[in-house]
């Protein structure tokens, strides 16, 4: 028996109660969400049963079927979903054997087709699909994502069917409200109280007999909160939706006496008889408000306090993780709660962690600095202060600790020492020329590179005064800078000059000046970076030389590129001239020669006409060859290609080349070629066979693995041994030889080929002769 026609199978679709309520929400954005993620423009959530697919939800579906929400199986994909019981991915249905005549492709225009298996409790109930009125492949992220929300529309209909059980056994929850320890009240959408148990008796001092019938705002809710609330049942009267079902809230109520206490409460929303109903269960939480508020203003102190406040067990496990630990370490405390501080912060103790241990057992304090490493691996110092208490629950002591980041502190004197000594060690290694002159322009330091420059230690220079060595011609611009410096227009600036070397030479450098003040402004001397430049300046008077060879030159380039162009120009008239001037005459030449041939002459002119007539062939082949050649320098050829049985595109080449050759070829063979290319390509394999080998011996065929090699044979001399490598190039002839030709040929089908997807290649015969091969795409 078909699944479709199943009883169990259908009785399980009824028992969903998704056909006989209006569209689930829950299944309306699964249908959406596919339509959005795959890109259809149908969705359905299709349940089949025996006779008709009913629509449980839809998107995209064109009318009359969309208003209907249902279709007889005649117009359905997704019966067979659910007779296979596995997916069904259909790219263009009017091609598949077994949907082409199915009523919904001319009639609602289905095409493409996807559709996953609904499974309720090991039923296949339908299908959920997307579907497509043009052709179209699935992709497997496609598929992937419609049976993700397969499975989300089945769990959405388990879940729908749940509810419908829930209300079937109402009955049952009636009596154990009754003796619930929590306040139950129940009102429609007009806020009217339907039910009131037992503990809502007590808990706001009024009878069910009091209460059923009223205003619930009126019995329990303070007045500054009525208008909020009549305006909540207002908004789900017009929506038919409630912000509040399904959340846990607190709120302030009052009872019959006038007392005011808070209430903690969930909400949830049913339809009885076509109305929503509100069901709520209340209890009193005052007690636990009241602690919660003293322990949020203990909480408040504690995050805002600036250190970091954990409180862990005594082996280490994290109990309490305030906000300074997570701003300190960069660890929620969502993920700190529960592990081990130890190994999460990687401590370094300054001491042995015994000793720490003993210092907490025997006194019940340690105080000192450890290394941690927070969340993103940097590592910093921590001023650590642990306290053991009692827990609270009495389950031992634990270990408050307080730790304070003081690592910039000791960041800060570390970074002081490492400047002062990295200072001493660039100023003094540097290969770049470095100086402090004081503010009487005495040199106070000079390092290495500098006292190299102008040939003297740098014991030499110390306490001297800086412009004896600078050129006499440079001295009044340093001055002039270097009271901007003092004036604060700027804070260093940069210049070329030339200083004295102790043999007297000038030495160009680019120099730096900075002028350093202390705290508070004044200046305290001047810091110099020299760097010479003398190389570079010789260097750039080269490269000026350079660029003037350089730009004659380019114009002598420009020149050449003209003539180039030229003769480019003159290129194109001789393929002009070849293709008509000269193609037009020899056509007719051709023709009329054809007609002679063809018609009894005498014997003293058959001869002649017919040299004549293989010289005029002769001339067309080469000039064939020139045009190609001309068309091949200035770009790569390009065509079309089409699928072209080989048996007879090789007998049409033969007869094109006037020979008769035995033929090899499956029958049905066929290649991916363009057919003027074909034929010119192996006419010249059985031309040259012709020219070179005493005639082509023979033609075979042989079907590879995605490809199909052509190879003609000939049992002449072959190629010699010192061309093979060069045979489809330029101008490649064989000496020594009585035929004619240009060495263009083999050239051209080696072009022709590649322009087809394919390739041309030689092999020496055996015994002897020559096999030149065309290798072409097959076309299946």
């Amino acid at each position: 028996m078909a699944a479709t026609k199943d009883p169990e199978r259908v009785a399980a679709v009824h028992a969903t109660g998704v056909l006989e309520s209006p569209e689930p929400p829950g299944l309306r954005r699964l249908t959406r969400l596919a339509s959005r993620l795959v890109g259809s423009p149908t969705a359905l959530v299709s349940l089949v049963l025996d006779d008709r697919q009913v629509f449980a939800s839809q998107i995209g579906l064109p009318e009359p079927w969309a208003a209907r929400g249902q279709t007889p199986l005649s117009h359905s994909f997704c019966q067979h979903v659910v007779d296979d019981d596995r997916p069904l991915v259909v790219s263009d249905a009017r091609l598949n054997d077994r949907l082409r005549d199915n009523l919904a492709i001319p009639e609602i225009g289905v095409i493409a087709y996807a559709g996953m298996p609904i499974r309720v409790d090991g039923q296949t109930l339908g299908s959920f699909c997307a579907i497509d009125g043009q052709p179209r492949e699935w992709s497997p992220e496609d598929l992937a994502v419609l049976e993700d929300l397969a499975a989300a529309v089945s769990t959405e209909i388990a879940l729908i069917r749940a509810a419908r059980h829930a209300e079937e056994t109402s009955a049952v929850v009636r009596r154990i409200l009754e003796v619930s320890q929590d306040a139950y009240i129940s009102i429609d959408a007009a806020g009217v109280v339907l039910e009131w148990n037992p503990a809502a008796e007590t808990l706001f001092g009024r009878s069910r007999e009091e209460a059923v019938g009223a205003d619930l705002a009126g019995l329990i809710i303070p007045a500054e909160f009525r208008e909020a609330h009549r305006s909540g049942l207002a908004r789900v009267r017009a929506t038919g939706q409630s912000t509040l079902a399904g959340k846990r809230i607190e709120l302030p109520a009052v009872g019959r006496d006038g007392r005011r206490f808070p209430v903690e409460f969930t909400v949830q929303s049913t339809r009885h008889d076509g109305r929503a109903v509100f069901h709520a269960f209340l209890h009193d939480i005052s007690e636990r408000s009241a602690a919660a508020s003293q322990l949020r203003r203990q909480a408040e102190l504690i995050d805002a306090a600036p250190a970091a406040i954990i409180v862990r067990t005594p082996t280490g496990k994290i109990k309490f993780w305030n906000n300074g630990a997570e701003q300190m370490y960069g660890w929620p405390a969502s993920a700190a709660v529960g592990r081990n501080i130890h190994r999460l912060l990687a401590t370094v103790f300054p001491d042995d962690e015994a000793v720490i241990e003993r210092a907490l057992h025997e006194k019940g304090r340690w105080e000192g600095q450890v290394t941690h490493r927070r969340a993103d691996g940097r590592t910093l110092t921590a001023l650590s202060r642990h306290v053991v208490r009692p827990d609270a629950g009495g389950a031992g002591p634990e270990v408050i600790e307080t730790n304070t980041d003081i690592t910039e502190r000791r960041r800060a004197e570390e970074r002081l020492e490492a400047s002062e000594r990295q200072f001493r060690t660039q100023f003094h290694q540097s290969t770049v020329g470095q100086a402090i002159v004081g503010l009487d322009g005495v040199i106070r330091h000079v390092n290495e590179a500098y006292a190299r420059m102008l040939g003297h230690s740098p014991e030499e220079l110390i306490g001297r005064r800086n412009e004896d060595f600078t050129h006499p011609d440079d001295r009044a611009e340093g001055v002039l800078m270097t009271a901007r410096l003092f004036a604060e227009e700027q804070e260093s600036y940069e210049r070329t000059k030339r200083l004295i070397h102790a043999d007297g030479h000038s030495v160009d450098v680019h120099i730096g000046v900075r002028l350093v003040r202390d705290a508070d402004g004044a200046p305290l001397h001047l810091i110099g970076v020299i760097q010479d430049i003398t190389a570079r300046l010789r260097a750039q008077r080269e490269r000026d030389a350079a660029q003037a060879v350089l730009a004659e030159r380019n114009a002598q380039l420009e020149l050449a590129n003209g003539e180039l162009q030229r003769a480019n120009l003159l290129k194109l008239d001789l393929m002009g001239m070849l293709s008509h001037d000269i193609g037009t005459p020899l056509t007719a030449i051709l023709g009329y020669g054809e007609m002679l041939t063809e018609s009894d002459l005498p014997e003293p002119f058959a001869r002649p006409m017919a040299k004549m007539m293989n010289a005029a062939h002769r001339i067309d082949e080469l000039r064939l060859n020139v045009l190609a050649m001309c068309t091949l320098s200035e770009t790569r050829l390009r065509t079309e290609r089409h699928p072209v049985r080989l048996a007879e595109a090789l007998r049409d080449a033969m007869d094109a080349a006037d020979q008769v050759v035995p033929l090899e070829c499956p029958p049905h063979a066929t290649v991916l070629v363009n057919p003027a290319h074909l034929r010119q390509i192996v006419v010249n394999f059985l031309t040259n066979a012709r020219k070179y080998g005493g005639g082509a011996t023979g033609i075979v065929v042989t079907p590879e693995d995605g490809t199909t090699r052509i190879a003609v044979l000939d049992r002449g001399p072959g190629v010699p041994a010192e061309l093979r490598e060069h045979l489809f190039e330029r101008y490649t002839r064989a000496g020594g030889t009585a035929a004619s030709g240009h060495g263009l040929g083999l050239h051209i089908v080696a072009s022709l080929a590649e322009a087809n997807g394919g390739s041309v290649g030689y092999q020496p015969g055996e015994p002897a002769g020559s096999v030149f091969s065309l290798t072409l795409e097959s076309a299946f």
